[in-house]
């Protein structure tokens, strides 16, 4: 007798055309704030030395120090990946030279909206788990590759920063997962934080469903 899975309906902008524009809208929003918080980290943690050689390496220590925190933690619903995700990607993008637009933001929404919505194995025995969790396993692998869990990579410096641009778009689509997960948030005024963050992306993917 042959196992079975319910199908379900997959998300695609062509078929959910009344959900471009909150995207379209989010996307921005979302790039506007990480263009904030990237020129504000840059002011305040990375402005502890004067920018050369010094700050290049205070980058690059914050890049490997918050892989790491990413790579031993697990996933909860308390958003407690927030910080170490945030530092990580304006680290990452700043030894990259690389900057998160629209686009990008766009693209991690659209995936973390059909990710949510592939059909499942566990009729099978084999559940593959959140979208949280599937994204959480691929930057895991980014940083193993890039060298930022023993020091060591088999990769060359070329390839080391590319192991470093998947990092980065794993970790804005595991950023937006988290926010889809995390339990009741609750916005205050004039802090645009973690609940700000998971407010917008779980109205945008509810909409999407």
């Amino acid at each position: 007798m042959r196992a079975s899975t319910p199908r379900r309906r997959r998300y695609s902008p062509r078929k959910h055309p009344e959900v471009q524009p909150q995207f379209d809208h989010l996307a921005s929003e979302l790039a506007e704030w990480f263009d904030s918080v990237f020129a504000l980290t840059q002011e305040s943690l990375f402005g502890i030395v004067p920018d050369g050689p010094h700050r290049d390496a205070v980058v690059v220590d914050s890049m490997i120090r918050n892989a790491r925190i990413i790579y031993r933690a697990e996933l909860d619903t308390e958003g407690k990946l927030y910080s170490p995700l945030c530092f990580f990607l304006v680290a990452a993008c700043r030894h990259l030279g690389a900057r998160l637009g629209t686009g990008h933001w766009r693209a991690a929404l659209e995936n973390l909206c059909q990710s949510q919505q592939l059909p499942g194995l566990e009729a099978f025995g084999l559940p593959l788990g959140t979208p949280a969790y599937r994204f959480k396993a691929e930057l895991d692998a980014a940083i193993e590759q890039a060298g930022f869990i023993d020091r060591t990579s088999l990769l060359n410096k070329e390839d080391r920063k590319v192991s470093i641009g998947l990092g980065i778009n794993w970790a804005i689509r595991l950023l937006l997962a988290c926010a889809a997960d995390y339990a009741n948030p609750v916005e205050s005024q004039g802090h645009k934080d973690f609940s700000w963050l998971a407010t917008r992306v779980q109205a945008a993917i509810a909409a999407c469903n």
